[in-house]
């Protein structure tokens, strides 16, 4: 494409493309979604590295596709929750779920899984029947 549009502009500051990638997008849900998190719960999160990762690396004999997968919180190292994209994205349009929504339970259910808390204690408003 030439012209006007494909150069820096206003509109544009770095040029094309104007719209954002789907992994650029779930990036910005899970910034957004451990953001609130860390804000109810900063003494909680301080202690949780979180990471993104397209699709989880499975054993053949898998039965299910995790969303998040948990590691770590030793003496040496934090908890480290990582979040996949493609599982979640599925979910979401098969589900009719938003993905926001999708994002905050993962999150909240293996943040509660991690801690031996309930979901109530890491969200007060957490419901596993919104959509």
């Amino acid at each position: 494409m030439l012209g006007p549009i494909s150069r820096p502009s206003k509109f544009a500051p770095r040029g094309l493309p104007l719209q954002r990638s789907a992994a650029a997008q779930f990036d910005e849900v899970v910034a957004i979604e451990v953001t609130r998190l860390e804000k109810r719960l900063p003494q909680v999160v301080a202690r949780v590295e979180f990471a993104i990762e397209d699709v989880p690396n499975l054993d053949l004999d898998a039965t299910e596709i995790p969303l998040t997968h948990a590691s770590g919180g030793t003496s040496h190292e934090p908890y480290r929750i990582v979040v996949f994209r493609r599982p979640i994205e599925l979910r979401a349009e098969r589900s009719g779920a938003g993905l926001s929504w999708l994002v905050r339970s993962a999150l909240v259910l293996e943040l509660a899984d991690v801690l031996a808390l309930s979901p109530e204690q890491i969200d007060p408003d957490f419901d596993t029947d919104d959509d």
